[in-house]
């Protein structure tokens, strides 16, 4: 049986890593440029919002490498205040809105995919291809192109996109004789057969060993190429929960927890997969480093290697699934040139980040990475507007008809969809 209230709490946490690394007008008026039309020079005096969900202002830690940023900037930018936000992961959303609807926006938030295209949509967030240097070459141009571009404009700058993987215990793998994913991989044999194949032979239910764990049931939808929500030539969202690649992903989902139930866990993803209760990791990219440190510190002892997502039926074109975060200007800013001057420094400061992290990485991984980041494919369930679908997986993996469940779940998730489209902002205090 799958814990849904366990999924949905690990999954936010998840979430909210794999963000940090990285982290107006509104479409309705055509997305022109931000009527205040603020300067350098006009913006003295201004105060700049910062809200980075769950950051730490005052950390020292090698992490918190927005800090020194933030500081260079203002010993450059001396005429305006920079003042941050404190707000959890649990509440940041709440204080954007809420902000928003005072008519005292926050200036600069660390936004990412699951909030869009929605913040774009209700004029939350605002153009920045006016503000920003979009000729920088730390730029994921590429990212920023299939996520956050709607309508012509660019409402966030990404310097790196999150690509999902599976890292794979090539301990297990080589102890019982298992077909090495990369090897398959290499062969253009690494589909959902031969994943499925495997993961059954390197289950063991008695012993609590799984083929497979993963906290985000919704990477299927992706490795199909499908999501719960398309987006329309307008950029607004569309259900798609009756899509035949979408019940493909759903038949996975059930499979795999229900029916043969190779994937699990126990108590969460990572700590099974350190300690040798999962032959394989479905995650992002940042959870390299965190095995490395596992490693570090005897929580794993094994051999690892990291292959990409298999192919479902319905992914022709071998995209990957992805997830990305960067910085958006909050519609109606008082000071939009000099957040976009920070959001500039912090590309900058944040490719430096990760270059020095992928240092520590094998550099196959890394050239892995890279080289997957150029087909991305950003699941629009991986968003606000439906949560993640994680209802629905979690009822179809607990042994639901695919088919109930998804006469059950559309009308929920049309309501969804509907009020992320509409215009109204909502900060759940009314």
């Amino acid at each position: 049986m799958i814990n849904v209230r366990k999924w949905l709490l690990l999954a936010g946490a998840a979430a909210a890593l794999a963000i940090l690394p990285l982290a107006g007008c509104s479409q309705t008026d055509g997305g022109s440029s931000d009527p205040k039309g603020g300067t350098i020079e006009s913006e003295k005096g201004a105060t700049l919002s910062i809200m980075i969900p769950g950051h730490n202002p005052k950390s020292t830690e090698e992490s918190a490498w927005q800090n020194p940023v933030v500081e260079e900037f203002q010993k450059q930018y001396p005429d305006v205040k920079v003042e941050f936000i404190n707000a959890g992961w649990d509440t940041w959303e709440e204080k954007v809105l809420s902000a928003y609807k005072s008519g005292d926006p926050i200036d600069l938030i660390n936004d990412g995919a699951n909030n869009n295209p929605k913040f774009a949509l209700k004029g939350i967030t605002q153009p920045l291809e006016s503000y920003i240097n979009m000729d920088n070459s730390n730029l994921h141009k590429n990212t920023m192109d299939e996520v956050f571009h709607y309508n012509d404009h660019y409402y966030v700058a990404v310097s790196e996109t999150n690509v999902a993987v599976i890292f794979y215990n090539k301990n297990i793998f080589e102890n019982e004789g298992a077909d090495d994913p990369m090897e398959l991989y290499e062969k253009g044999e690494w589909n959902w057969d031969n994943f499925t194949r495997i993961a059954k032979s390197l289950t063991n239910t008695k012993e609590k060993r799984w083929g497979y764990a993963t906290d985000y049931p919704y990477l299927f939808y992706g490795m199909n190429a499908t999501s719960m929500l398309t987006l329309d030539d307008q950029s607004k969202y569309q259900l798609n929960i009756d899509a035949p690649a979408m019940r493909q992903s759903l038949e996975m989902v059930q499979d795999a927890y229900y029916t043969s139930k190779w994937a699990g866990y126990d108590g969460d993803p990572w700590s099974t997969f350190y300690k040798g209760s999962a032959a394989m990791l479905g995650d992002f990219q940042w959870a390299d480093a965190q095995i490395l440190n596992a490693r570090e510190f005897g929580l794993a002892d094994f051999e690892y290697g990291v292959v990409p997502m298999p192919i479902g039926p319905n992914n022709t074109e071998g995209v990957s699934p992805i997830t990305a975060a960067g910085w958006a200007i909050g519609a109606g800013s008082d000071c939009p040139a000099h957040t976009g001057k920070l959001i500039d420094m912090l590309v900058d400061g944040q490719a430096a980040y990760i270059e020095k992290t992928n240092a520590i990485l094998d550099a196959d991984h890394v050239a892995l990475y890279k080289k997957l980041a150029e087909k991305p494919f950003c699941t629009n369930s991986y968003d606000s507007a439906v949560g993640g679908a994680y209802e629905i997986c979690a009822a179809v993996g607990e042994g639901q008809s695919i088919s109930q469940a998804i006469e059950e779940y559309k009308p929920e998730y049309q309501r969804k969809v509907d009020e992320a489209n509409s215009a109204n902002v909502s900060t759940g205090e009314e």
